[in-house]
């Protein structure tokens, strides 16, 4: 509700005359009219309900990661397979950035921007890192590795990063010699 309220809210102050310089959250709080607060609250209300029903939709069954293609500019649809996000933009605070929004045909929002890849890095004696991807390391949808990462991006869930040599070498799936033919 509070995603759907601020973006109503946004797209009406954009009417309002403001210092150039002022930031727009602060000046909104500050001067928005209240007769303009109601209204963006309404319209919040009537596109929750009209897209999805009501407007206590969990933000899951909103705000969706899809990866079906490899398109530059994917394609997204309510009818594929998606999961839920728990992130936002960093527009509303979110550090876990995710930038979603609807599409045409589309009453749910998929993400488009954001973090698609993050790290967490420690140093010390040995470096210990963890790692998530959005989607999958591959652009080829018939690849495993092209969705695989898709949950544990969505629930947070890092994996770890082989750093050292003997750490690649033990969990290595497949190995071969620059120059030599495949396998």
């Amino acid at each position: 509700m509070a995603v759907h309220y601020g973006q109503a809210l946004l797209a009406a102050g954009r009417r309002l005359d403001r210092p150039w310089d002022a930031y727009v959250f602060e000046f909104l709080a500050e001067a928005a009219p209240a007769e303009m607060q109601v209204e963006a609250l309404k319209k919040a209300l009537d596109k929750l309900e009209d897209d999805f029903g009501s407007w206590q939709t969990p933000w899951g069954e909103i705000n969706r990661f899809q990866r079906i293609n490899n398109s530059i500019s994917p394609a997204f649809s309510d009818a594929e397979e998606s999961l839920p996000v728990p992130f936002n933009s960093s527009q509303w605070g979110s550090l876990a950035a995710y930038g979603s929004r609807s599409y045409p045909n589309t009453k749910r929002w998929y993400g488009n921007v954001g973090n698609s890849f993050v790290a967490a890095v420690e140093f010390g004696d040995r470096v210990v890192a963890k790692s998530l991807l959005a989607g999958g390391q591959s652009g080829d949808p018939a690849s495993p590795h092209f969705n695989d990462q898709a949950e544990r991006y969505v629930q947070g869930d890092f994996k770890p990063v082989h750093y050292y040599l003997e750490d690649v070498l033990e969990h290595a799936q497949e190995s071969y010699q620059p120059g030599s033919r495949k396998r």
